[in-house]
């Protein structure tokens, strides 16, 4: 059996990828929501890897919490990107330009918050955002910061691997 922290690692990447990939949708605000429900995905099986009861309520107040006090700068520019890419042809570039990296970043910063939180006994219930709101900006900018060097080509990311097989049908 894949120890806990390897396979939160793992989930935390696979997640990261898939909100990056997510940023590439050219339809405004389907890639925001996209976004969204991998984050949520992610903090709900992080929960069920370290056997902690899953809120999606909270978890959405938390999320919500998190990026809002810590990235409004970055918040405002993905809210932007997805929206710019209604204007035709240069709206949707620059909406691909920007989107990606910050769903990417976001999704790995909050994957390594709670993924730590949970690994230290926390929970859904004693998760204190203003405890954690300077990590999590921490790990945003460091995660923004692969982003980029990833983009120059300076450190390429190898894809994601799921630990499980996919289902075949029968016949």
């Amino acid at each position: 059996m894949v120890d806990r922290k390897k396979r939160a690692q793992e989930l935390i990447k696979y997640h990261s990828y898939a909100s990056g990939a997510f940023g590439l949708i050219p339809v405004p605000g389907a890639d925001v929501a996209a976004v969204s429900v991998a984050q949520l995905n992610l903090i709900h099986k992080l929960a069920k890897l370290y056997e902690i009861e899953f809120a999606q309520e909270r978890t959405r107040a938390i999320i919500g919490a998190l990026m809002g006090g810590v990235m409004p700068g970055a918040l405002s520019s993905s809210v932007l990107g997805s929206a710019v890419k209604a204007v035709p042809f240069i709206g949707t570039a620059l909406g691909v330009a920007v989107m990606p990296a910050l769903s990417l970043a976001a999704t790995q910063a909050l994957g390594r918050v709670f993924a730590q939180h949970f690994e230290t006994g926390g929970t859904l219930l004693d998760f204190d955002v203003e405890a954690m709101r300077e990590h999590f900006r921490k790990e945003f900018e460091a995660a923004r910061n692969d982003a980029a060097k990833s983009e120059a080509g300076e450190a390429p990311a190898a894809a994601p691997q799921m630990e499980e097989q996919p289902v075949q049908k029968a016949g």
